[in-house]
């Protein structure tokens, strides 16, 4: 399949940021004092949702009876924020790629189940502003990933079609999501983690953003200005 796109539209934690190992660690802490004990194994079980989703699940997986999921969601979320802030370093191959969609002429865009001010935290630290047209967060759709919302969102945004896009994810359900709304979709799972069966539904999978710069279109010569 050729691909012609106008845009591309990136998951943020896990594919621009090395997010995950952060994510796991303020969760456990946080959840501790929650009186809920996480391994990083289990973290992985809540890749992609939301940080009230995060909550809930883990609420709903340990039976707790409490009204506090806002304030728990706040806590983790400050959590990330400081660790971003402190630590965040970006993944392989992130800023070769931008540089390589800008010359191309490439609109860019963040859809993410993080917060905005995560995805604020992490454009900041990572000097990602330059690249991208604007983000988008799932914080304000009616559901987080793996329902298309902040997908189809980020599309009118953009006032694009889905074919004319192509979607970057590290998650099974960010990869679900972004298939939903019917984009061509590149997965690129964390490093060192299983390429399972649940990935078969991306239209391609790699290893690292490095390979990005392979394929079509981004090894396409840009067109003169």
């Amino acid at each position: 399949m050729k691909l012609q796109p106008k845009a591309v539209i990136f998951d943020m934690d896990g594919l621009l940021i090395d997010s995950e190992p952060l994510w796991r660690m303020a969760e456990q802490q946080v959840f501790a004092s929650a009186g809920i004990t996480l391994n990083e194994q289990m973290c992985l079980q809540t890749t992609g949702l939301s940080t009230e989703e995060v909550v809930r699940y883990w609420y709903e997986e340990f039976d707790v009876r409490r009204d506090d999921v806002p304030i728990v969601a706040q806590q983790l979320e400050d959590t990330m924020v400081k660790l971003i802030r402190e630590e965040g370093e970006p993944l392989p191959g992130v800023y070769p790629l931008l540089q390589r969609c800008q010359e191309l002429d490439l609109s860019l865009a963040i859809a993410s189940g993080s917060a905005d001010r995560l995805i604020e935290a992490t454009m900041e630290r990572l000097a990602l502003s330059p690249y991208f047209d604007f983000y988008h967060s799932a914080e304000h759709e009616m559901a987080g990933k793996p329902d298309p919302a902040v997908y189809l969102t980020t599309i009118a945004k953009l006032g694009l079609k889905a074919s004319q896009c192509i979607a970057f994810e590290d998650s099974v359900r960010g990869v679900q999501a972004a298939k939903k709304a019917g984009i061509y979709t590149i997965a690129v799972p964390e490093s060192g983690m299983p390429k399972g069966p649940d990935f078969a539904i991306a239209d391609q999978v790699l290893d690292s953003l490095d390979q990005a710069m392979m394929l079509s279109p981004f090894a396409m010569t840009p067109a003169p200005h």
